[in-house]
C-alpha cells in the first residue's frame, strides 16, 4: 500500500518553476533521503534506481531504470510517490524530463538514465486551486470510472499530453498509452513514464476508496484504437 497521506496533494499539487536560491540545509536532504527510500514499487520485478545529487541548478533525484515500456512506468510510479511527499514536507518539485546526468554517475549494468525530479526551497506557493489545473475531460471508456479515477486524470505529464486512457471488462480495469504521433517521438520513454505516474494516481484512489487489486499483465482480446496496452487491475 501507498502512504494514504498522498491522496490530498494530488489536487492541490503543481510544479514549481520560481525556486529560492538558499540551499538545502543537513536535515531537508536527510528528509529528501528518508522519502527516497520509503518509495514502493508498482512491479517489484523492475529493477530502477533513485539518486540525489548535485546539478548546475540545484539538488535533484535521478532516476534511472532499463529501457521497457513498463520499467519506465514503474519508475514514474516511484518519482511520483516523491512528488506528492515531498510536496507535504514543503518542497518545490519540477520534472526535468530532458535533464542530463551526472557526470560521475555510475548505475547498474542494464539500466540508464530516464528522468529526474528538481527540488528545493520554492519562491512560490507549493499549492493551486482545482480549476486551474488544465487536463482533458475524460480519461475512461467507461464513465462509472470517472469519479473514481478522477485522480489519474490530473496527473501531469510530459508537455501535458496525458497518454492515458482506462477502459473496464468486468471486474478488470486496463490501462492504455496513446500512440504517439511522428511529430512527438521524442515523449516516447516520457509518455512511458507518464503512465507510472497516473497509475500512482490511480493506485492511490483505489486504495482511498479501500478496494483492492492486483496486477495483471492480460491484455483484453479487443484492442483500442490508437492506443497500447500496458497492463490491468484486477478488483479482489
Amino acid at each position: 500500500m501507498l502512504n494514504p497521506a498522498f491522496y490530498a496533494p494530488i489536487f492541490e499539487r503543481k510544479s514549481i518553476r520560481k525556486f529560492d536560491e538558499t540551499p538545502l540545509a543537513p536535515n531537508q536532504l536527510a528528509l529528501v533521503k528518508k522519502e527516497i527510500e520509503a518509495v514502493v514499487p508498482l512491479l517489484p520485478e523492475e529493477q530502477f534506481r533513485l539518486e540525489l545529487a548535485t546539478s548546475k541548478e540545484g539538488w535533484r533525484i535521478y532516476g534511472y531504470c532499463e529501457n521497457t515500456a513498463l520499467s519506465n512506468v514503474n519508475l514514474g510510479y516511484v518519482l511520483q510517490q516523491l512528488d506528492l511527499s515531498l510536496h507535504l514536507q514543503g518542497f518545490g518539485r519540477l520534472w526535468y524530463g530532458f535533464g542530463r546526468e551526472p557526470r560521475d554517475s555510475n548505475p547498474q549494468k542494464g539500466l540508464s538514465y530516464a528522468m529526474c525530479l528538481k527540488i528545493g526551497n520554492t519562491a512560490e506557493p507549493l499549492a493551486r486551486e482545482l480549476s486551474e489545473f488544465d487536463r482533458r475531460e475524460s480519461i475512461v471508456t467507461d464513465e462509472t470510472l470517472a469519479e473514481l479515477l478522477e485522480p489519474a486524470r490530473l496527473a501531469p505529464s510530459a508537455m501535458n499530453s496525458q497518454p492515458w486512457l482506462f477502459s473496464t471488462e468486468g471486474e478488470v480495469i486496463h490501462a492504455w498509452q496513446k500512440r504517439i504521433g511522428l511529430k512527438k517521438l521524442f515523449l516516447g520513454r516520457m509518455n512511458q513514464i507518464d503512465m507510472g505516474i497516473c497509475l500512482c494516481h490511480a493506485v492511490l484512489a483505489l486504495e482511498h476508496a479501500n478496494q483492492e487489486f492486483l496486477i495483471e499483465h492480460k491484455a483484453p482480446a479487443q484492442g483500442m484504437e490508437d492506443h497500447r496496452y500496458l497492463l490491468s487491475l484486477r478488483y479482489l
